[in-house]
């Protein structure tokens, strides 16, 4: 079933009633709309609940259409993936939100960040760099007498280049895999590459160090829109942190909305732990919304922790910004390849899949990065 598809009905079915309940006067009919409603309510929970268990895991369902063309499609790639055919798939299957079969039982805890979801994706399909331009800032209109020269207001321009990396991942399953449908076998090969490709580029978001063949990562030093943004320091969680943060990232004007936390596991418990004198916590954590007193966050592994004592000073380990401010382009679909002949005698079906892709930092001082600081001897 298309649990969103499935939202969609209850909720129109249930503003369908509202209005017909308003000019309607027979009680019978008002008993009978009633328990209507609370059926769907208790269908509608049900759905929610399913969904945010999938939420939890990082994977989300993958429609297989009852259209018969797209049911083909994908038993097709499924049999030239048997018969050692390469396969093109598309970078909406693989980079865009994940997608997996509901057949196929998931992964009980998220293996991937939702960081790879947010950032801004754009698909270049057959392109070799691309280069963004970004203002740093407008001038400032002046004071003029008579015939006097006008001022000068021109704004000042930066740009920054995402050049071509090759990502690739290697997959091995069993061989027993062969005897699901192919359509499940399909989804099966897809999720393990799936995962891999989005654990490279999690990390590569965040540590790419922007050499040859890697991403220009928030923490890196290359990034060229975060030359003039000044880190800031940071030697433990406190009861104050989370406001330094948020009022350094910007500019003088204002406290900027819609930034997000990217952090460590560990750093978010040290905030949850965080208590007052009388013993209440500091900050309200909502879990399920992953936000921090209203300000989201997204947990990455690839973050070091301010509050893990093997953490050096110096180390970038928290990032504050619009995630809209770093894109990731994307320069070929996935290509797949199969063999069976390095494991043979283990009955191993082995793949290999690669992507052109890319990354970098494109909104001028778009992300306030934190260090841990030098603690006071």
């Amino acid at each position: 079933m298309n649990l969103i598809a499935r939202m969609k009905e209850i909720d129109a079915r249930l503003s369908e009633i509202r209005k017909m309940t308003n000019d309607e006067s027979d009680v019978e009919k008002l008993t009978n709309y009633e328990k209507e409603c609370d059926s769907l309510q208790e269908e509608r929970k049900s759905i929610q609940a399913k969904l945010s268990i999938m939420d939890k895991t990082n994977i989300k369902p993958i429609m297989v259409e009852k259209n018969s063309q797209d049911k083909e499609m994908l038993e097709k790639r499924g049999i030239d993936l048997k018969e050692k055919r390469t396969i093109i798939v598309s970078s909406e299957e693989i980079l865009l939100p994940s997608h997996t079969d509901t057949n196929l039982a998931p992964v009980p805890f998220a293996e991937v960040s939702t960081l790879v979801d947010k950032v801004k994706v754009v698909n270049l399909n057959g392109g070799e760099t691309y280069t963004k331009s970004f203002v740093k800032n407008h001038g400032e209109a002046g004071l003029t007498g008579e015939k006097e020269a006008y001022s000068e207001t021109e704004p000042e321009f930066g740009y920054c280049t995402v050049t071509k990396v090759k990502v690739t991942a290697y997959t091995e399953i069993t061989e027993e895999l062969e005897k699901l449908p192919a359509i499940n076998y399909q989804a099966e090969v897809l999720k393990n590459i799936n995962v891999s490709l989005r654990k490279k580029i999690s990390q590569q978001i965040l540590r790419g160090a922007g050499d040859s063949n890697t991403f220009t990562g928030i923490f890196s030093d290359k990034a060229v829109a975060l030359a003039d943004s000044k880190p800031l320091e940071i030697t433990e969680i406190t009861d104050s942190t989370l406001d330094d943060i948020i009022f350094a990232y910007g500019g003088d004007e204002e406290v900027e909305g819609g930034a997000v936390l990217i952090l460590n596991k560990n750093d978010l418990r040290a905030f949850a732990k965080l208590k007052t004198k009388e013993g209440r916590k500091v900050h309200l954590i909502d879990y399920k919304a992953q936000t921090i007193d209203g300000i989201p966050y997204v947990i990455n592994s690839n973050c070091k922790a301010i509050s893990d004592p093997s953490t050096n000073a110096g180390d970038y380990c928290i990032a504050y910004g619009a995630l809209d401010n770093y894109e990731v382009p994307i320069f070929s679909p996935v290509e797949v390849a199969k063999s069976n002949d390095y494991k043979f005698r283990d009955g191993i079906v082995c793949y290999k899949s690669s992507v052109f892709t890319g990354g970098n930092v494109v909104g001028y001082n778009g992300f306030l990065r934190i260090k841990k600081g030098q603690a006071a001897s």
